[in-house]
């Protein structure tokens, strides 16, 4: 019987078991290996960080040899300590390492509160639940064509990611815990997961505002192209249309001209 953390594993062995066939079984477990040296000592190693809980017993079926090791009542024949069985062998030994990167690890958690507070305009944090009204008309009522987009409490409790500490505990990552870390790794592969869905939800309420954007200022444009159309003038007609004007004036004045000479010239023969 060995078991680390939520793992446990039950090698059955028989009377013709050798200590090479029990080295192999318990390297087999993936939750500890074996070894025996020189002298003959057998030495077990968790593989992990996690308590491990040695025990050895007796029955006629597995499940009850099972139980028996788990007890811890045979290892005092084997020359281990009954509470190896039932409270285990704790690690002593921490990483230096692990230990710098939680200041680090807490820092970003820390960030991810600050950017979603900071990310407010005009009095509206779509990240902190406030939510927004887009009014694409004039109207209102029934008539009014609007958008709601509703925003999410981004925050590092809310996606998941704990605190980083040197023990276990509620809501905390235990650094010195391969156990407690692989979780930690599956819950900020969901944070990041959470977080893509989010700004898909985002990305997909800007486009349709981009969209009804583009059409507004296409429309627009239309209709100041027809404006301009009615009341602006062609200058090169308008020219034209103005010589023209001046010509007929000046032609009209040369016909009146000559109209009086020739009136003159008759009466001069009287």
């Amino acid at each position: 019987y060995i078991s680390a953390g939520s793992t446990t594993f039950n090698a059955a062995l028989s009377a013709t078991t050798t200590v090479r066939d029990l080295v192999n079984t318990i390297n087999t477990s993936g939750i500890a290996t074996a070894a025996v040296d020189d002298a003959g000592k057998l030495t077990v190693t968790g593989t992990g960080s996690s308590t491990l809980k040695i025990g050895v017993g007796t029955g006629t079926t597995g499940a009850l040899a099972a139980t028996n090791a788990a007890a811890g009542g045979v290892n005092t024949t084997f020359g281990l300590l009954a509470a190896d069985a039932s409270t285990g062998i704790a690690s002593t030994s921490t990483s230096a390492v692990r230990a710098t990167l939680i200041d680090q690890f807490n820092t970003l958690r820390t960030q991810i509160d600050e950017l979603a507070k900071d990310s407010s305009f005009n009095g509206t944090n779509l990240l902190q639940g406030n939510k927004l009204t887009v009014v694409f008309n004039e109207k209102t009522g029934s008539s009014q064509n609007k958008i709601d987009v509703q925003g999410q409490t981004i925050s590092a409790a809310n996606l998941g990611v704990g605190t980083a500490t040197q023990t276990t505990g509620a809501g905390n990552i235990n650094f010195q815990n391969d156990t407690e870390l692989a979780t930690a790794q599956d819950a900020l592969t969901q944070a990041l997961s959470s977080l893509k869905a989010t700004a898909s939800n985002f990305g997909a309420n800007l486009s349709v505002v981009q969209t009804r954007q583009d059409f507004s200022q296409s429309l627009i444009d239309t209709l100041n192209e027809g404006a301009d159309s009615l009341v602006n003038a062609d200058t090169n007609a308008e020219a034209a249309n103005l010589l023209s004007l001046q010509t007929r004036q000046q032609l009209s004045q040369t016909a009146l001209s000559l109209s009086n000479q020739a009136d003159q010239a008759i009466l001069r023969l009287f």
